[in-house]
């Protein structure tokens, strides 16, 4: 949701706020100890008020910061409420210097209103006690905050005015959205490339004394490769509870008079995890395991089980069956490998493109699509149909720019003059076919997406009015941001 989108469910909500003075008395309103968050034209943005709208905005931002620490989301709140209310109470001042005042009679008509707070059709005062109760702001509060809806609601509609929506802009949205494609693609795969590619071994060496850096980068990036730690593949029992010692004691005694170590794993271990796998903990480096596990089993001779060794999960025995140390291969030793590796996909890569672009070729000399394709071995797909507003064109979900550029296309002009790509393919696309809105569809759907440009449009207007005229109200120093965290 927008900013505008915001504010204007905001304002949807404080509507149930309107008159509760008049209704229920004069209780108290903000409290004037409570240092304000904002200083506009010295008039306070309350606290409690600040609180109401972030608690509205936080819950509205919630799915968008689910990627983002605590911090940074009650940071970002905290500044998009303060940015909103300071809009709210610029315009309100305004509209109120322009003497677009509103009358006592009229909040009350809006708070009476308010559907939410009827029954049957009629304002109904318990409803409205229980959400205003709810809402933890003062009634005093309520009411002026409503008054600086309807305040700010007249301004809007003043400050927007003059704008006006064409037909032929409300025409063009309607077919814009409604319009579907289908296209045709031909995939030029590396993949397929690649296995037909070859390099000799003075191209990979020639590659290693011209671009030194870029092979050392491969061999860098796959340094996991390259470089192995100390580890040892092993298998352990585990035993608990008070004779946790003597069972392993037991079991040892069977291992020397020779049980397999799996097998016994399999019958007495009180690991769950590795019970039914004889035991087998795979191959693990130095620091994976517990700290006394470790040590034993990194001195154990492969082969040869351990006696007890006790841990915080109970007592184990150990058996290593092969024990691998360090091991390093140096980039000398593949530099031609992985240079053989980066030739051969410059080649495929090179290759193509080459195929792609003799596609585009065929294409602009007036050859069919399918059997252009079909001469160069490329295969041919075609798209489900998709509009504007699908995230990605099926199919083809990783490819930039792509649906951009197929809304531009039409059946006298179907095939753009370009290359698309994703990390392992190139594609050349045509348009199949373009459905957009008919005539009934324009004219049933007109009404409403005029009234969503226009309220797109006044809110622009609206913005752009009051970034100008916060900018003013900066330079002369009458708004003071002060510190969110209460005092």
């Amino acid at each position: 949701m927008g900013r505008i989108g915001i504010w204007l469910r905001n304002l949807a909500i404080l509507a149930v706020l309107a008159t509760f003075a008049f209704l229920f008395g004069q209780p108290m309103g903000s409290d004037p100890a409570v240092a304000p968050v904002a200083l506009v034209n010295s008039e306070a943005i309350p606290r409690d008020v600040f609180e109401f709208f972030r608690e509205q905005n936080e819950q509205a931002f919630r799915q968008f910061g689910e990627s983002m620490d605590a911090k940074q989301f009650a940071q970002i709140v905290d500044e998009q409420t303060r940015s909103s209310l300071l809009r709210r109470y610029v315009m309100a001042q305004e509209a109120e210097a322009l003497g677009l005042a509103v009358s006592d009679a009229s909040l009350k008509a809006d708070f009476q209103s308010t559907p939410g707070l009827q029954l049957d059709g009629k304002f109904d005062r318990e409803t409205a006690e229980r959400y205003i109760a709810r809402t933890g702001l003062g009634p005093r509060e309520y009411a002026a905050q409503h008054r600086r809806d309807l305040l700010l609601r007249n301004f809007s509609r003043l400050v927007a005015s003059p704008v006006r929506v064409s037909d032929a802009a409300v025409r063009d949205e309607i077919v814009r959205n409604g319009t579907k494609l289908t296209l045709r693609y031909a995939t030029a795969g590396k993949s397929a490339f690649r296995q037909h590619v070859s390099v000799t071994p003075e191209e990979a060496q020639a590659l290693v004394a011209k671009e030194l850096e870029r092979v050392r980068g491969l061999y860098l990036q796959r340094s996991g490769e390259y470089q192995k730690p100390e580890q040892v593949r092993a298998r352990h029992m585990l035993f608990s509870g008070a004779d946790a010692e003597a069972k392993a004691l037991s079991a040892r005694g069977r291992l020397d008079a020779g049980e397999s170590f799996a097998a016994l794993a399999k019958e007495l271990s009180e690991d769950s995890a590795t019970k039914n796998d004889g035991g087998s903990l795979g191959s693990f480096p130095r620091g994976r395991m517990l700290p006394a596990f470790d040590e034993v089993a990194f001195a154990l001779e492969p082969g040869k089980p351990s006696g007890p060794v006790k841990t915080d999960r109970g007592v184990h025995l150990i058996l290593v069956e092969s024990h691998e140390p360090a091991s390093e291969t140096p980039f000398e030793a593949v530099a031609e490998q992985l240079a053989t590796e980066l030739l051969r996909e410059d080649k495929a890569s090179e290759a193509a493109r080459g195929a792609a672009n003799a596609l585009l070729g065929k294409l602009a000399a007036g050859e069919a699509f399918v059997a252009a394709a079909d001469a160069l071995k490329l295969p041919v797909a075609i798209t489900p149909p998709f509009g504007i507003a699908d995230a990605t064109v099926p199919g083809l979900a990783g490819v930039g720019e792509l649906k951009e550029v197929a809304f531009a296309l039409t059946p006298a002009a179907p095939s753009p003059q370009r290359v698309f790509a994703d990390t392992e393919n190139l594609y050349v696309i045509s348009l199949v076919s373009r459905q957009e809105p008919d005539s009934e569809q324009i004219a049933a759907e007109y009404p409403a997406t005029r009234d969503r440009l226009l309220e797109r449009e006044r809110g622009l207007t609206t913005g752009i009015w009051f970034q100008e005229r916060l900018k003013e109200l900066q330079a002369q120093g009458k708004v003071e941001q002060l510190e969110l965290v209460a005092q």
